[in-house]
């Protein structure tokens, strides 16, 4: 009878330490697309002379990435857009790559919608490394060139902002933080329940940066899911923007948190929710004339794996 019980607890025993610790790194499948929709509910209120201003901003996107070549550390992948659907409440604005606009539209909304649509149909061509982060974009230069046909024709005021706004969707930084904010969690490690390790991205939108210093944890793990969350330390990088004459410089910083639910046999994310609370001032220097909007974004989100 002992030497039975002996034979039935070795037999568990490495089952049970195996599921304490996991190799937290992408072994993602050769030619297999992997697609994960990303919702985005986002709160602004601004104080502008004493009157406050509130706007919100729904966000949906959808990434696909399909790896073509393993090297020994890295891996060449397709990435496309395929969903970038953007819904603001002031001003009212309903943007979706999912309709084709026009480049030439006096609607500024629909010169947007056109660069969108560009985008979502676009195949973007990626070194990564099997943690997630972008080395770099192989094909740019003629995928942005096919993108932005067009816009350079654009006239008047509204014209040089859609110029301006269409050249940042683009440029190589917001793309890499587009895929970014989807792929980057893992450490490239072995890492035992319970055991932290800390990750530091740059992400860049609208032509703002904000530096993110996230430290996760295991919380659990098993032969198919792991259980990952994390608290996120944000702040807006140092810099200044120019928009409409304006020059634009964020000083806000806050926290937020993670939960991700991943395939503990390939990294890659199956669902998880985050929410953020930034506070702060945008400095707004416009003709020499300074002024100082206290500003609070609230942020709340979620992942979904897609077949």
């Amino acid at each position: 009878m002992k030497t039975i019980c002996f034979l039935i607890i070795a037999a568990v025993f490495p089952v049970l330490v195996k599921s304490q610790s996991a190799d937290l790194v992408m072994k993602l499948e050769l030619n297999k697309v992997y697609r994960v929709k990303n919702i985005t509910n986002q709160n602004t209120t601004q104080t502008v002379m004493g009157s406050e201003q509130s706007s919100q901003t729904t966000s949906t996107s959808i990434l696909a990435l399909k790896p073509l070549k393993q090297l020994e550390n890295e891996m060449i992948a397709e990435i496309r857009f395929d969903t970038i659907h953007t819904v603001i409440s002031q001003p009212p604005m309903d943007i979706n790559s999912a309709n084709p606009g026009d480049i030439n539209s006096s609607d500024p909304g629909k010169v947007m919608e056109c660069i969108l649509h560009r985008m979502a149909n676009s195949t973007f061509l990626v070194k990564m490394t099997n943690t997630g982060r972008v080395v770099e974009f192989i094909n740019l230069d003629p995928v942005i060139a096919g993108i932005l046909q067009g816009v350079d024709s654009l006239k008047g005021p509204t014209g040089d902002f859609l110029k301006d706004r269409a050249k940042m969707l683009v440029e190589e930084k917001a793309l890499k933080s587009m895929v970014e904010m989807t792929t980057v969690y893992l450490p490239g490690s072995n890492v035992k329940v319970g055991e932290n390790w800390e990750i530091n991205t740059q992400v860049y939108g609208g032509g703002m940066g904000m530096i993110q210093n996230a430290t996760y944890k295991l919380i659990s793990v098993d032969e198919n899911t792991g259980i990952i969350s994390a608290e996120v330390l944000t702040e807006s990088a140092p810099g200044t923007m120019e928009m409409n004459g304006m020059l634009i410089t964020p000083d806000i910083r806050g926290i937020g948190k993670v939960e991700l639910t991943i395939d503990s046999k390939t990294g890659w994310i199956q669902k998880g929710e985050f929410k953020q609370q930034l506070k702060g001032d945008v400095l707004v220097n416009a003709q020499g004339n300074n002024l100082t909007i206290p500003t609070e974004i609230n942020t709340t989100g979620q992942f979904i794996a897609l077949p």
